[in-house]
């Protein structure tokens, strides 16, 4: 293998290549690096000499990599992700004394569920670090994992995001909420009343989730959403004000129990757990802060659980 002089290379090319690798769109590429189609095809003229291979093959779908760029892929995540790191001024052992502000996206739901616990960790493992929650459409909006500008998404993503990686953090059971001493679901709610009963209804970006529909619609039923909120804080609000239920997770749940005059019941139906991810971008695999974060959510996630078993 014949030896390259780096310094003869313009490194910002490996920038490129790996937002087309992640893209598969020379226009997707562009406007992510905030540059001309033209500036990324040009860079990418550049780098098939420099590696005397095509790297990108132009499909049906977009461009797909040759084999060399699939195996390049990953190496040159990492590199990259270590190379931020490096000039963030992030030296791995030196955690405990950086003053980073960590930037996470989630829902309200998750932030009543985690937030508490993850601060206590911070405490301890990051105490001079900055913690700042974004929400979930504001991430959407600026692209802000792709673009470095959100570090962590912690929720339910309908896909994963291009480029990204996920791993679970937690499962949570169904359970519905009522007003305390609702006439109709004292001890137990019966499928008849979950039935009769008006719902309110989570819709994140105004799209409802249609979960419980199709649990419904398995047993011949169906419901009558009365009101649909776009966050989950306003949820116990109209649940207290009214004979509604709702269904959400039993973390949040009983959360919400703790703080209104309300009754937390199993649904009737069989329903799916929810499975919570923290999601990162590929980017950030050499990021040893941005892999702390995710190792003190874990950790917090427990103390969560330990402290909800002794509060039994």
């Amino acid at each position: 293998m014949n030896a390259v002089n780096i310094s003869s290379v313009d490194l910002n090319l490996l920038v490129v290549l790996d937002a087309l690798l992640q893209e598969g769109s020379a226009t997707r590429a562009a406007a992510r690096l905030h540059v001309t189609q033209s500036a990324v095809s040009s860079a990418l003229r550049r780098l098939r000499d420099l590696f005397g291979d095509p790297l990108l093959v132009r499909r049906a779908h977009g461009l797909s990599p040759t084999p060399r760029a699939a195996r390049l892929a990953p190496e040159l995540s990492d590199l990259l992700g270590r190379t931020r790191a490096l000039l963030a001024g992030e030296p791995s052992t030196d955690l405990a004394a950086t003053t980073r502000t960590f930037s996470i996206a989630c829902s309200d739901a998750v932030a009543t569920v985690l937030l508490a616990p993850l601060l206590r960790e911070m405490r301890v493992r990051l105490p001079a670090a900055r913690l700042r929650l974004v929400t979930i459409d504001r991430m959407v909006a600026s692209d802000g994992l792709a673009r470095g500008s959100i570090d962590l998404l912690v929720g339910i993503p309908p896909e994963l995001p291009r480029g990204c990686l996920a791993e679970l953090l937690y499962e949570d059971p169904m359970r519905c909420i009522v007003r305390a001493g609702h006439p109709r679901a004292k001890r137990r709610l019966s499928l008849a009343a979950y039935t009769e009963l008006p719902h309110v209804e989570l819709a994140l970006f105004g799209q409802p989730d249609e979960t419980v529909d199709r649990a419904l619609a398995r047993r011949g039923k169906t419901r009558e959403v009365r009101v649909s909120v776009p966050y989950f804080a306003s949820i116990p609000m109209a649940v207290v004000a009214t004979d509604a239920v709702a269904t959400l997770s039993a973390r949040v749940a009983a959360a919400f129990e703790r703080e209104h005059r309300l009754t937390v019941l199993p649904p009737p139906v069989p329903l799916p757990k929810l499975r919570v991810n923290v999601v990162w971008h590929r980017r950030s695999e050499g990021d040893t802060g941005v892999a702390l974060m995710r190792q003190l959510m874990h950790e917090a996630v427990v103390r969560a659980s330990r402290s909800r078993s002794r509060s039994r």
